[in-house]
């Protein structure tokens, strides 16, 4: 089994290309396992979700965007 260091290499490397089926397969037997890895997992969904918005944008964020992130941050 892979330790949490591979898995969050992993976990960031899915987001930007795609695994091998060994490596899918490492990944996801360890999520099984770690709830903090599966944490860390949701947590990185979350800011690339956030950030993709930001970007989409390309300007400053309003009041209500900035409130937004703050709760959906203090939330997870």
């Amino acid at each position: 089994m892979i330790d949490c260091k591979k898995a969050v290499q992993l976990i960031d490397r899915k987001e930007f290309e795609n695994l091998s089926a060994k490596e899918k397969l490492n990944l996801r037997i360890h999520n099984a396992m770690c709830g903090k890895c599966r944490g860390y997992k949701r947590f990185s969904q979350i800011l690339k979700s956030l950030f993709g918005k930001i970007t989409e944008h390309q300007e400053c964020l309003t009041c209500e965007e900035k409130e937004k992130m703050k709760q959906k941050l203090s939330s997870h």
